[in-house]
């Protein structure tokens, strides 16, 4: 597969760095529902969290300015759809999930610290109400984001082992 058939290497290196930031924050997320007193683990989530928001940022104006390479012309309308529709959806999650965190914490009367080099600006009021609103909204956006992510792993798989066409390699790292 040619360099002309794959994503840059700036849209491949934003997949995998917000891959694995994602993925540490869900099993964070996890931890800190199940466990009490956690507030490094908080810090260390919510720092991450605005973190993914920043990279997703960068993801999507690099998406809007270099345009990925097509889907193969083999592959059925409906798989393109798919592909498309799970791909917008990721990026959507990956702006409003950490957003709805960021307002549950301030709902909550939290500040949020960026890995205690500086604090973010309040994005909500303190208000028990609103935090129970947010904090819902925040673990269905984070269960969510996560199914999407086994969809779009499992179209991957399916492109790897089934159909054997090379997809992968459009947006592996090497």
């Amino acid at each position: 597969m040619g360099e002309a058939q794959r994503y840059t290497r700036v849209a491949r290196a934003l997949h995998w760095l917000i891959a694995l930031l994602v993925a540490g924050n869900v099993v964070g997320g996890i931890v800190i529902a199940n466990v009490e007193n956690q507030n490094t683990l908080y810090d260390l989530h919510r720092s991450t969290g605005f973190v993914i928001l920043c990279l997703a940022a960068i993801r999507i104006v690099w998406r809007l300015t270099h345009r990925p390479p097509p889907l193969p012309a083999h592959m059925p309308a409906l798989q393109k759809f798919a592909a498309e529709a799970v791909h917008w959806a990721l990026y959507g999650f990956m702006f409003a999930t950490p957003l709805a965190g960021w307002a549950a914490a301030n709902a909550y009367g939290a500040t949020v610290s960026v890995y205690w080099l500086f604090n973010l600006p309040s994005i909500a009021p303190k208000d028990e109400g609103l935090l129970n609103i947010l904090k819902g909204t925040h673990a269905v956006l984070a269960i969510s984001f996560t199914a999407a992510i086994l969809v779009h792993f499992a179209g991957a798989m399916f492109h790897t082992i089934v159909q054997r066409d090379g997809l992968m390699r459009r947006m592996w790292p090497v």
